[in-house]
Parts: structure tokens; sequence; C-alpha cells
């Protein structure tokens, strides 16, 4: 990848995210036949279907259910930090041609509280948690199913981008426990994500809580800047909560108009959809 050569990284320390929503299950089941395994999705309505198909039509391929290599609810020693699926995680023939490996799903969109229980049925990570209350149900959730899911606390980067811009409704506590606590983007629209400073509080809940693994952080660029110093910040609150949880590893950043930035600042999984699938029209 000539964004890790210009960043003087290995390309096999990044790991590709196709960002799949609004694409048919079919777009799905051809990348994994490509070698591709992860796949992001942000409305559980369009999500959990596509997921049971494309589950379906590898199972149809021969392809073991994914409760067979991926969903696994602990380890023998008791240790969740390695459980989340890496790079060297799962079948040997991964990538190989003509081979169909089982996908690994992440949620990356706004998730409400009466959604969670749904989202924990298909996902394996859930990307943008940014609130307490909403810990407390993915806990309840996944414990509930026997499951362990692997999250990434979302981190707001737009007050920093928009200093003079004060938080919504809902975000003055430290800990914002509302349904929805937005945060006003230098656009003006409210957008989610914790911030910089609560992110440590917010990590230590999750560590605590049953039936997750804290991975890392996730963040979007602020719209109508350069990317590049909102990246930094990510790498800087990435490396605080590495020194408290080493093994929360994963930086989830970058997307296909601002890979290069996000690799250049120590991303380790990016989201592409527009430069696998095209442009999405109308859909935001």
């Amino acid at each position: 990848m000539t964004a890790a050569r210009t960043a003087e990284r290995d390309p096999d320390a990044l790991t590709l995210i196709a960002v799949s929503k609004t694409w048919p299950f079919e777009d799905v089941v051809a990348l994994c036949s490509l070698g591709v395994r992860h796949f992001a999705e942000n409305r559980e309505q369009e999500a959990g279907p596509k997921a049971a198909a494309v589950h379906a039509a590898l199972a149809g391929a021969g392809v073991p259910a994914p409760g067979d290599q991926i969903r696994r609810p602990g380890l023998p020693d008791g240790t969740p930090g390695a459980w989340f699926p890496s790079r060297a995680d799962g079948p040997a023939t991964l990538g190989s041609p003509g081979v169909l490996d089982v996908p690994v799903w992440h949620y990356v969109g706004q998730l409400q509280r009466n959604k969670a229980r749904a989202v924990t049925g298909w996902a394996h990570y859930v990307q943008s948690v940014d609130r307490a209350r909403l810990v407390e149900t993915l806990s309840r959730a996944a414990t509930e199913r026997g499951y362990i899911t692997a999250v990434c606390i979302q981190v707001n980067l737009d007050q920093e981008a928009s200093p003079g811009v004060r938080p919504g409704p809902g975000v003055q506590k430290s800990l914002p426990g509302g349904e929805n606590a937005p945060v006003a983007g230098a656009g003006g629209a409210a957008r989610g994500g914790a911030l910089p400073r609560d992110v440590p509080a917010l990590a230590e809940l999750v560590a605590r809580a049953e039936g997750l693994v804290l991975a890392g952080v996730m963040a979007v660029a602020p719209r109508g800047v350069p990317p590049r110093p909102a990246f930094a910040r990510l790498r800087e609150v990435s490396e605080r909560l590495r020194s408290d949880f080493p093994a929360a590893t994963m930086v989830s950043a970058g997307m296909s108009s601002d890979l290069e930035d996000a690799v250049a600042e120590g991303a380790t999984h990016l989201r592409i959809g527009t430069a696998l699938f095209g442009e999405r029209h109308g859909v935001p």
C-alpha cells in the first residue's frame, strides 16, 4: 500500500474494513472471495439481514458458521484481551484464491440503546461507543447472548477543530449518559463521540463491563478542515489509552478520502467504502 510505504509502516500492520453499507450482500460475498475479511455497517435494520444472507451464502459454499471460528465467549485462562479477531486469527487459508472466509462484522454507526441487543447478534465489533449508558446496555446484551463484543470508543474531534463550538445538550457532564449525547461539529451538525478528556473514564467502564473487550479508539475527521491534525490528536488519545490498557491497540481512522493522513498518524484499521464499491448516490 502506497500510504503505508510513504509513512514507513508495514502494510501488514493495517487492516482493511470494507464499508458495505447500502450495498447488497452479493458484493460482500464477492469481496470475501478476494480475501477481504472485515466489513462495516451503520444501520442495524439493513445490517442484520445482510449479515444473515452473507453467512447463508458462505455456508452454502462450505464455510463454517461464524460461531465455529469467530464467536468465542472467552479464553481458557479467562483473559479476554486477546479475543477479538486479528489478521493472525482464523483459517490458515485466509486470502487464498477461491476460498471464502468467515467475515468479521463492525458496527460503525451511531447506536441507540434499543438497537444494542440486535447489533450484538451479528457484530463482532461496535466501534461507536461514546457514553456510559450505552456501555451498560451493550454489556447486558452481550452477556445475555453469551457473547463477547469488542468495543472501540468513538472520539469526537470536532470540538478541537472548532474550539468556539460548545457541546450540545447532554454533553456537559464528564460522562454523558443521555440516549443521544451529540456534539456540535464544525459544520453545525450533531455528531457522535466522546470528548478526548472523557475517554479514560469511559474506557475504565468498558474494561470492567462483562461481555465487552476494549479494542481501542475510533474517530471520523472533522468536516471542512485538513484531517491530519485531528488524526494526530487521535494518536495522542490512543497512546494515553494504551498506557492504561496495553491491549487496546486498535485505531480505526481514515476513509477513502483521507486514508493517507490516517496511516501517517498511526491508524491500524481503515474504513474504506467508495474506493472499493463506488459512489453512493443519495445516501448520507
